[in-house]
């Protein structure tokens, strides 16, 4: 009988699943989940890890600003109250300094090798003090700025006046010599502002003209190249800690340069919903600016990137890495 029970419990054992319960992981948005960066980037991310991850831990996205907003995610993310945040590094850049290299104006061409360049740099340890209080996952750049306007906008003069929104220092810095009034507002700030005449125009990727409705209150456009806004997707240092290990495995697999790129991909779509579903409105203008006015600009903008470097610590060494690694994912096939 005891030969029996044995193997009887042997049976048992073996047929039980690896881990009874999985861990359950925290996933924080910060706006409705109607855009491919949710769908693409959160979504279907969170349902192939936990695929993968067999059982040994559970994503579980809460979108909508539940847990938190782009304003207060840094602090969610390092207090615990998620595990994973995704959120803009607008309102916590002056703890990232270094990191704000990706906004710069006239650097990177597009979204996808400003946001390579900046993971090789935290990977290569250029920036990486600046993320000791978190585990990053990935970095996400947005497409191009684009200004919004309710007015058009052509040059220089134009601008003078306006009151624009802004994100973080290096476009807080940038507006005032194009001529531009700056005001600090969040994202979801942005349509209300824009309606009730708080600002004339916002500088966003086209990914945020469906996401905040903008094409509702503005119908001027002009794609000029003033840099990008840089946001990030951080895990809590201590729920990464004790994941078990097939589940750090799989995350660790998921993420990094993987990640960066997939969301890439999602800001693709949504750059080219946001603009081809404006250009088919009635009433809405996309312009550019002529080469000669661009250079106007470029060369208005040169102080900010002069002011950047004296402000920020190792701001030389950081820009010259931060351009060779720009160029390095240019010439890559």
């Amino acid at each position: 009988m005891k030969t029996v029970f044995a193997i009887a419990a042997t049976a048992m054992i073996a047929a039980a699943p690896a881990f009874a319960d999985p861990v359950q992981v925290k996933v924080a948005y910060p706006s409705a989940p109607n855009n491919a960066i949710y769908a693409q980037g959160f979504q279907a991310w969170s349902e192939e890890i936990n695929k993968a991850a067999e059982g040994s831990i559970e994503l579980k996205i809460f979108p909508g600003g539940v847990i938190g907003d782009n304003s207060n995610m840094y602090d969610r993310i390092t207090t615990g109250a998620t595990d994973i945040g995704f959120a803009v590094f607008g309102p916590v850049s002056s703890i990232f300094q270094r990191t704000n290299v990706g906004t710069l104006p006239f650097e990177a061409k597009n979204h996808r090798e400003d946001a390579l360049a900046l993971w090789r740099l935290y990977e290569k340890g250029v920036i990486t003090m600046e993320f000791g209080q978190v585990h990053p996952l990935a970095f996400v750049v947005f497409p191009g700025l684009v200004i919004h306007s309710k007015k058009q906008i052509h040059t220089m003069a134009d601008m003078k006046g306006l009151k624009i929104s802004v994100e973080g220092r290096v476009l807080s810095t940038l507006m005032p010599r194009l001529g531009a009034t700056p005001i600090s507002l969040q994202p979801n700030e942005l349509f209300q502002s824009l309606q009730r005449g708080l600002v004339d125009a916002v500088p966003q990727g086209w990914p945020s003209v469906p996401t905040f409705h903008l094409n509702e209150v503005v119908n001027f456009h002009l794609e000029a190249p003033l840099g990008f806004n840089t946001g990030y997707v951080f895990m809590n240092k201590d729920s990464y800690a004790k994941l078990p290990a097939k589940g750090r495995e799989v995350l660790d697999k998921f993420s990094g340069e993987t990640y960066v790129r997939r969301l890439a991909a999602a800001d693709d779509t949504m750059e080219a919903v946001g603009r081809d579903q404006t250009k088919a409105l009635a009433g809405q203008t996309i312009a550019q600016l002529e080469p000669a006015e661009e250079a106007r600009w470029k060369e208005a903008a040169a102080p900010v990137t002069e002011e950047w470097v004296k402000a920020t610590p190792d701001g030389a060494k950081v820009l010259e890495a931060f351009r060779a690694e720009v160029l390095a994912v240019r010439n890559e096939k």
